[in-house]
């Protein structure tokens, strides 16, 4: 008898474990959310006042999911947040803020973004998510949905909740120029497309002498040629003989990264930084590429035959 009992309970514990793997196929612990890094520079930029803004990720998946909770706040005792039974999903877009210069204080703007709801052209703006649902962002006029916590640079989420079966989204800009961008979401991936207009490129196409240095005492001579968002050419350090190459992108807003490589195949080095309006300068940071060994660089636009100064690589300095 008592071993008829246990057969009984172990045919028990197989029926429970069959059905925990049949929900489980059928996705019940299986996640249904999708996320992705936008690759720099950004196919999607513009200017919110002084404020430049980036799409840098995107992200989509049940409003009530642990992945999309993440990406919204806890919720305020004085909101009354609430979730949307025809669009239990959400369609998360995450940004980059930058500000020119030094901030000291907290300070809150509009990003001027909007989900183009229908053909009627009727317009949502962001929403913060709680664990309890939606809640607007705070802000009169617009939606005050950039915060600069006592920084330059700023990283945040816009959310908007959409029905399941929505594959393609609609968004528009309310910037100088006003413009508009597309997202699908295609064969478990999101596509950008059809960003009207492209944000203005300054000097895209160049081919320039600079020399400048790197911290405080490398001197270099670098040939620096723009093809659109490509980057190219070569740098010499004033005291080294070896010719390295430059090899990067830049996007509409000046901003760049340039992997300095010897041999072509090893990157030795990694500029960040801004150029000028006109072009004639650079700035910015070097590193090494695991981001060590931080040192600010500037580099000036020149004639061919101004020789640059003296100094080290940043590769011999201590």
């Amino acid at each position: 008898m008592a071993d008829l009992g246990r057969r009984w309970l172990l045919g028990i514990a197989g029926a429970l474990a069959l059905l925990c793997a049949s929900d489980s196929a059928r996705g019940g612990t299986v996640s249904n959310t999708l996320e992705k890094t936008v690759a720099f520079p950004s196919p999607v930029q513009w200017k919110s006042g002084a404020a430049e803004i980036s799409l840098i990720g995107i992200a989509w998946g049940p409003a009530d999911s642990p992945e999309m909770q993440a990406k919204g706040r806890e919720k305020s005792p004085s909101e009354s947040p609430h979730f949307f039974r025809e669009r239990p999903y959400v369609l998360a877009l995450r940004f980059q803020a930058k500000l020119p210069g030094v901030v000291s204080t907290e300070q809150y703007s509009s990003s001027g973004l909007a989900l183009v709801k229908d053909v009627e052209g009727d317009l949502e703006a962001p929403l913060e998510l709680t664990p309890s649902g939606f809640t607007p962002f705070s802000g009169s006029p617009g939606v005050y949905d950039v915060h600069f916590n006592r920084s330059g640079t700023a990283e945040y989420w816009d959310l908007f909740p959409v029905s399941p079966d929505q594959k393609e989204f609609l968004f528009q800009v309310f910037a100088n120029p006003k413009f508009s961008f597309r997202i699908l979401l295609r064969d478990g991936d999101f596509v950008i497309v059809n960003t009207v207009p492209r944000a203005e490129t300054s000097c895209p196409k160049f081919k320039k002498s600079l020399v400048g240095t790197i911290g405080a005492g490398s001197s270099i001579r670098v040939q620096l040629m723009r093809e659109g968002e490509t980057l190219s050419g070569t740098e010499q350090y004033a005291r080294i003989g070896e010719t390295l190459w430059l090899q990067g992108t830049a996007d509409s807003m000046g901003n760049f990264e340039i992997e300095e490589r010897y041999p072509r195949d090893r990157v030795t080095g990694i500029f960040k930084g801004k150029l000028s309006q006109n072009c004639q300068v650079l700035t910015g940071n070097f590193s090494k590429p695991d981001g060590s060994r931080l040192q600010p660089f500037e580099l000036h636009e020149v004639g061919p035959t101004n020789p640059p100064g003296t100094g080290d690589s940043p590769s011999q300095q201590q």
